[in-house]
């Protein structure tokens, strides 16, 4: 599944003498090996110029050290009113990620502003408030798994759909209050379009509109009858600062879209790992006292394969010099995370799945700085549930090579499109 026609240049110049006018090299949109073309992106260096579709722009980050830097650097911000080329009109409207960066949510806000959003959020996503749904979490796993336990070892089971989908959706909806399956797949399935790099430009507007008309209609509810949930928890907050509601709804469509499909893909990357590695696979379910291994399987997979290739965008509001490139004011700045989780100057046989490594927690999966994913603990406690759940209870044979699998078709979505397998109960488990 090799990129198709990646090179703008075969000459690797010097930092000094890249430019983002120059791109060197052009991102695929289809997502069709991620690794291979981090691997290509680190061989030109820790910043890179390059293309994304329809021609727009940007600094791509290789390497964690460089990462760091800018995303703690004082003269890069977040609000995309800093992109010289969005300002001057040459992002086109139908670019396929524009909506989410430029809709006013905490991930677009520097300073002041981000804080004022952030502040809510912690309150609602507190260590204690995160731990407390472990109960909850657990009931969901088992009662999909009693689903998936009807399959008889012959049938083909997709694993993405039946399991890690399932999980994290019903989570965030059910912590939002949302108890209509209706309306739970449709923002599930609103969500998926509007991330795809494929998705047509009025189907995405679509999407999007439809999120916002969701949370718009949720909040009312909420408002006239309040519940024991997250958007309830959020409204007080949000009506005791002053915010506003447009606000308000931007968090709440922030978080849905961090909050199931990160953990999605999370699980997917995991499971397929382990899928395609059975004695990293028998060593944890081999694995008896001291630490819980599956806290290893997680952090990993998460370093191994970001559930988020990219992270977009950071802006330089002054020229700014890092590892001898000179990013000019007004550039963005694309965090290339999926290199960085196999940056070999930070790990030792980046591409090998090795759970238990020691240092792989130092993974950039979350982001850092500023900006880290409020919604890490929530996702990680998912995934400490859901992995050894499945993998005690079943015994998982791929039906065809996970690797010759599809990828997602997207600039940030990082993950299998599906996981065909067949499920056969452990020998504790069978009747």
């Amino acid at each position: 599944m090799a990129v198709t026609e990646p090179w703008l240049s075969d000459d690797v110049p010097a930092p000094h003498e890249l430019a983002l006018t120059r791109p060197r090299y052009r991102l695929d949109p289809l997502a069709r090996d991620i690794p291979a073309e981090g691997r290509a992106l680190q061989r030109i260096g820790p910043l890179v110029p390059v293309e994304l579709p329809d021609q727009v722009v940007a600094w791509a980050v290789t390497r964690r050290d460089v990462a760091d830097t800018l995303l703690t650097h004082p003269d890069l911000r977040k609000n995309p009113r800093h992109w010289k080329a969005y300002r001057d009109g040459l992002v086109p409207e139908t670019w396929p990620l524009l909506q989410i960066i430029t809709t006013p949510t905490m991930l677009i806000m520097d300073g002041a502003d981000h804080t004022r959003l952030r502040r809510p959020i912690q309150q609602a996503f507190t260590p204690r408030r995160v731990e407390a749904l472990r109960p909850r979490i657990e009931e969901i796993v088992r009662d999909l798994l009693d689903d998936l336990a009807a399959s008889t070892p012959e049938t083909v089971v997709d694993l993405r759909t039946a399991f890690a989908f399932p999980v994290p959706v019903t989570v965030i909806c059910e912590l939002y209050g949302v108890d209509d399956p209706a309306m739970r797949r449709q923002l599930a399935a609103d969500t998926a379009a509007l991330l795809s790099s494929t998705t047509p430009p009025d189907d995405r507007m679509a999407a999007q509109g439809s999120i916002f008309g969701t949370m718009v209609r949720l909040v009312t509810a909420k408002r006239t009858q309040p519940g024991d949930d997250l958007t309830t928890a959020l409204i007080a907050e949000f009506d005791e600062d002053r915010l506003a509601e447009d606000e308000l709804i931007g968090t709440l469509f922030l978080m849905l879209i961090a909050g199931h499909e990160t953990t999605q893909n999370l699980l997917s990357n995991a499971i397929k790992d382990l899928a395609e590695n059975h004695d990293r696979l028998a060593e944890v379910l081999d694995h008896s006292g001291g630490t819980d291994p599956w806290r290893g399987v997680v952090e990993e997979a998460l370093r191994l394969d970001a559930p988020a290739a990219t992270t977009m965008f950071l802006y330089a509001v002054r020229d700014v010099t890092v590892a001898g490139v000179t990013i000019r004011e007004g550039e963005p700045v694309l965090i290339y995370t999926a290199a960085l989780g196999r940056d070999d100057e930070v790990f030792d046989d980046p591409d090998a799945f090795r759970p238990g490594r020691p240092d792989a927690h130092q993974h950039r999966a979350f982001g850092h700085g500023p900006h880290h994913c409020l919604g890490a603990p929530l996702a990680r406690l998912e995934a400490q549930i859901a992995l050894p759940a499945l993998h005690r209870r079943f015994v998982i044979t791929p039906a065809e090579p996970l690797a010759e699998v599809e990828r997602l078709e997207s600039l940030s979505s990082n993950a299998p499109a599906r996981l065909p397998v067949r499920l056969a109960p452990r020998e504790a488990d069978r009747p």
